[in-house]
Parts: structure tokens; C-alpha cells; sequence
């Protein structure tokens, strides 16, 4: 019964998560991402709460959980800030594919937002992956979009955001 109810809860969330995110301009990839990503963890959760009411000596099994979780957090820290710095670019629309921007010592052009990071193509023709949280622990100076958007209301003066 718990396992069939984990998977119905997964299955409902991603529901939700995906009409959600049908309405915002994410691209479609990143939304499927994002979709799966919460699925899998609500699976991880019902995995683990099933797995404690099953166990008999729940001292011991919420110890090694502990222990588990202090390790995959320290191990996942860059990757989840990253992922949820993405988001917030993504929902922020801080920048935009096509913007010029300078953050830190990086500057270009921006050619293509994912989840975890930005591509920006500098005057000189390289390619550079900023990681997203750079674009929270920065100062941002984002000019006018290079080219036609129907994203008028995203275009700012020149200046830092």
C-alpha cells in the first residue's frame, strides 16, 4: 500500500509541476528535467519512509540515514546550488539568450541558458560555461538585447540588475 502511494504521489506532483510549468517560459527540456528530478525525489522519500516503518530498530536506521544525507549534501552542494540558481535565473529572466552581459570577469554574449549553467560567447569567439550561481554571487551589468524579442518588457537600460 506505501509503495503504491509513493508512486501515486510522484506521479501527481509531476502532474502539477508540469501544468506549472506549461504556463512559464521554460524551455521544454529543463521543464522535463525538473519534472523527473522532483518525481525521483518524492520516490527517494517514500523509499526511505517505507523502509523506516519497516525497520525494527529505528534508532539505528535514522542514524545511518543521517549519516547518508550529510553525505550526499555535502557531495551534491555545488549541483543543487547551481540547479536552483538556474531556476532563478530562468524564472528571473536576470538574463536572456541573446543579452550582453559582464558578470565577474566574464564577458560576451549570451547564447543559451540550461539548468545548471550559462553559455556565453565573448568577443573573441570563446565559449564560456558560467555556472548559474555566479549570476546570484555577482554583480550582473546586462545591456539591451541584441535583437528583436518579444520579451519587451525584460529590456533594461544599461546598468546592473
Amino acid at each position: 500500500m506505501a509503495i503504491v502511494l509513493t508512486f501515486l504521489v510522484g506521479y501527481i506532483a509531476s502532474a502539477i509541476i508540469n501544468a506549472l510549468l506549461k504556463r512559464r517560459t521554460f524551455p521544454a527540456d529543463t521543464g522535463k528535467r525538473i519534472v523527473r528530478i522532483t518525481r525521483y525525489a518524492i520516490y527517494a522519500i517514500g523509499t526511505i519512509l517505507i523502509i523506516i516503518f519497516l525497520a525494527s530498530d529505528i534508532v539505528s536506521v535514522l542514524i545511518g540515514l543521517g549519516f547518508l544525507g550529510l553525505a550526499i549534501g555535502f557531495g551534491l552542494a555545488s549541483v543543487i546550488n547551481n540547479f536552483a540558481a538556474g531556476i532563478m535565473v530562468m524564472i528571473g529572466k536576470t538574463v536572456l539568450v541573446g543579452d550582453e552581459v559582464k558578470v565577474g570577469f566574464f564577458e560576451g554574449t549570451v547564447t543559451k541558458i540550461t539548468i545548471t549553467k550559462t553559455v556565453i560567447e565573448t568577443k573573441d569567439g570563446e565559449i564560456v560555461y558560467v555556472p548559474n550561481s555566479y549570476f546570484q554571487s555577482n554583480s550582473v551589468l546586462r545591456k539591451k538585447h541584441t535583437t528583436a524579442t518579444d520579451h519587451k518588457h525584460d529590456i533594461e537600460d544599461e546598468g546592473v540588475v
